[in-house]
């Protein structure tokens, strides 16, 4: 299934080349990973040691890294299952000229929104807050159906924090009647709240705006889990 970049290239853009990528990703079910790794060393691609959450990173010969994913986020942060994605999704032969599974158009926009909190990103993220934008203007599906699927998943909280910068930034009305929609959470509207002038005045890479993703998970006891499997992760890296 390809994902981000690799998909939106064709979904929100007229020229690809606009939507400039620095790898390719796809999301494969955990229990395939093995076979398509083999595959793919079969036919010349190299396995690297560069580290990602559940899945592989591999060199290509076209000069592009090609990042397998069996995951979308851990299993801590916000709730999208793989098997999930894939039982939404629908099979399409002509887009790449091969068969793959394409996502539905709710767990696209699902995902940009969860990825954007996860990256600690804020208001000058104009790139990413603008593609949030294109995918909101793709869907044929009322705000209420979208509010409803951002809550399914996991994403409430994120979502709080997300959409009213996609308003800000770039007007987007859709974005303003999803957010109206969510259901009333006092604790996540004041998190959302606090954390946009605090992620406005950090970097992305630091702790602090870390520490603010993980408090728009779902939940502050699931935000605390998701945070400490971070840190576990991050250890074992170094």
């Amino acid at each position: 299934m390809p994902v981000k970049g690799a998909l939106l290239q064709y979904w929100l853009y007229d020229d690809p080349t606009e939507r400039v990528l620095s790898d390719v990703d796809l999301l494969i079910r955990p229990d395939d990973l093995g076979v398509a790794v083999e595959r793919l060393e079969a036919a010349g691609y190299l396995r690297t040691r560069h580290p990602t959450v559940g899945g592989v990173v591999m060199e290509t010969p076209f000069g592009l890294a090609l990042d397998l994913h069996t995951q979308l986020f851990d299993s801590a942060r916000y709730r999208m299952s793989t098997y999930d994605v894939f039982a939404r999704s629908h099979e399409d032969r002509t887009l790449y000229g091969a068969r793959v599974r394409v996502p539905s158009p709710l767990d696209v926009f699902a995902h940009l929104i969860g990825k954007f909190g996860s990256d600690h990103l804020d208001a000058r993220a104009t790139a990413r807050l603008d593609e949030i934008a294109r995918m909101a203007s793709r869907l044929d599906i009322p705000p209420e159906t979208v509010a409803r699927h951002l809550v399914h998943s996991g994403m409430r909280r994120v979502s709080r924090y997300v959409l009213p910068l996609v308003r800000q930034t770039t007007g987007s009305t859709f974005a303003r009647q999803v957010c109206d929609r969510l259901p009333s959470d006092p604790t996540g509207r004041a998190l959302a709240a606090f954390a946009t002038p605090v992620l406005a005045t950090v970097s992305p890479d630091s702790r602090v705006g870390a520490l603010m993703a993980h408090l728009l998970n779902e939940s502050l006891p699931r935000g605390a889990h998701s945070g400490m499997r971070a840190l576990v992760q991050q250890i074992r890296q170094e």
